[in-house]
């Protein structure tokens, strides 16, 4: 991939034109848009809208999951992630991502958050001061830091999910991907993981997919709203959930969907 600085003003991350196909199925219908740097992007809408598909797209998750076709761009600092020039891996760093049920390794909390570290083979020394910061960034570090070789199962639902959120971190990404994170979590859990959203958007791009327009409310600085793999419209979080333009938008974040 090309260099880590920034691409004139143009942003980190945008999707040009993007379509996503399987069977013979459209997921995706030529979406475009950008992704504000130092923000979160929140993306709503029904079920099987396309929601999770489009934020897989963005570091080529897709590509795990057999049949699907994709066209267009996804542009990470004006590079295509798709060109054939680019390891899906090295996209997979720059672009991580946390997904709806915490996935925490049978190991310890400190080894769960050097995994991606350990892969790349980072020097020891290095490694501890990344698992602290990064552990302080996902909002977790005060609660494990006499306990470091605990085991992360024996972590709750939503402290797992910060962990999950710090293991990605570690590695340094610009942006992190969100995919209902909170979706399993219980009230108090969800609240401590939107306050970390809140610190981390400082920082980096996020997104976020989320069936909850109160929670996209509370987090987001924009708004992304899907129809049946259509683009309906993106702006301001206010502006959308306040005064959205298409009846569609309206109707969703009202609960009169149909």
């Amino acid at each position: 991939m090309s260099g880590e600085g920034p691409v004139g003003n143009g942003p980190i991350l945008s999707v040009d034109h993007l379509t996503v196909t399987a069977k013979g199925k459209t997921l995706l219908d030529d979406i475009s848009l950008d992704f504000a740097s130092n923000s979160l992007t929140a993306v709503v809408g029904p079920s099987g809208c396309g929601k999770t598909t489009l934020v897989r797209s963005l570091n080529r998750m897709t590509e795990l999951t057999p049949g699907l076709r994709v066209k267009g761009a996804v542009n990470y600092l004006g590079q295509n992630i798709y060109d054939r020039s680019v390891n899906p891996v090295l996209v997979r760093r720059r672009i991580g991502m946390v997904f709806q049920r915490p996935t925490v390794f049978p190991n310890s909390i400190y080894e769960n958050a050097a995994f991606g570290l350990r892969l790349v083979h980072e020097e020891e020394g290095k490694i501890d001061i990344a698992v602290r910061h990064a552990l302080t960034r996902a909002g977790l570090w005060d609660e494990v830091k006499d306990d470091l070789e605990r085991p992360a199962l024996s972590l709750s639902g939503g402290q797992q999910q910060r962990l999950c959120i710090a293991r990605a971190l570690a590695v340094r990404p610009r942006v992190l991907l969100l995919d209902e994170p909170t979706s399993a979590l219980d009230p108090g859990s969800t609240q401590r993981l939107e306050e970390t959203m809140e610190h981390l958007k400082e920082e980096m791009v996020l997104v976020l997919v989320t069936h909850n327009v109160g929670q996209a409310a509370r987090v987001s600085d924009r708004v992304a709203f899907l129809h049946t793999g259509h683009l309906v419209e993106m702006g301001e979080t206010e502006e959308i959930l306040e005064r959205p333009k298409d009846p569609l938008t309206q109707q969703f974040i009202t609960g009169r969907f149909p």
